[in-house]
C-alpha cells in the first residue's frame, strides 16, 4: 500500500437543530446571527472528526477548513450558517483557536456545546 492510500483522517457532516434560549451566555454577536426562532436554530453538525496516529501537525486544522468549506456550499444552497459540534473540555481551547465559540455543556453535562458562523 503506497502512501497515496493511507486514511489522514475524517469527519462526518449531518444536519441538526441546536436548542437555544436567549438567556444562555452566547455573545449578542453570535446569537443575532443564528437566526433562532422558537428557540431553535438550524445548525450543521460537525461530528466525529479524527485523525492518524503520526499525521502532521496542523492537519485537524486542515480538516476543519474542509469542513467548513463544505458547509458554505450548503449556506449558499439552504441559508443555514450555523455549525455546531460538541466537545470534551480539554478541546476547548483548540475548537475556539478554529472559531469556534463556547455557548453551553450539554444537557447531559459531559460535552461542550460549540458553534462557529460561516
Amino acid at each position: 500500500m503506497s502512501g497515496l492510500d493511507k486514511v489522514k483522517g475524517f469527519f462526518t457532516l449531518a444536519i441538526k437543530c441546536l436548542y437555544v434560549e436567549e438567556h444562555y451566555s452566547i455573545p449578542k454577536d453570535i446569537f443575532e446571527q443564528m437566526n433562532v426562532d422558537h428557540d431553535v436554530a438550524q445548525a450543521y453538525l460537525l461530528g466525529q472528526l479524527a485523525k492518524a496516529d503520526g499525521v502532521e501537525k496542523g492537519f485537524g486544522k486542515i480538516m476543519i477548513k474542509q469542513a467548513l468549506s463544505t458547509f458554505s456550499i450548503g449556506k449558499e444552497m439552504f441559508g443555514c450558517r450555523v455549525v455546531r459540534l460538541d466537545c470534551k473540555d480539554s478541546m476547548i481551547e483548540y475548537y475556539e483557536s478554529c472559531g469556534f465559540s463556547f455557548i453551553r455543556k450539554n444537557s447531559d453535562k459531559q460535552l461542550n456545546q460549540m458553534v462557529a458562523i460561516i
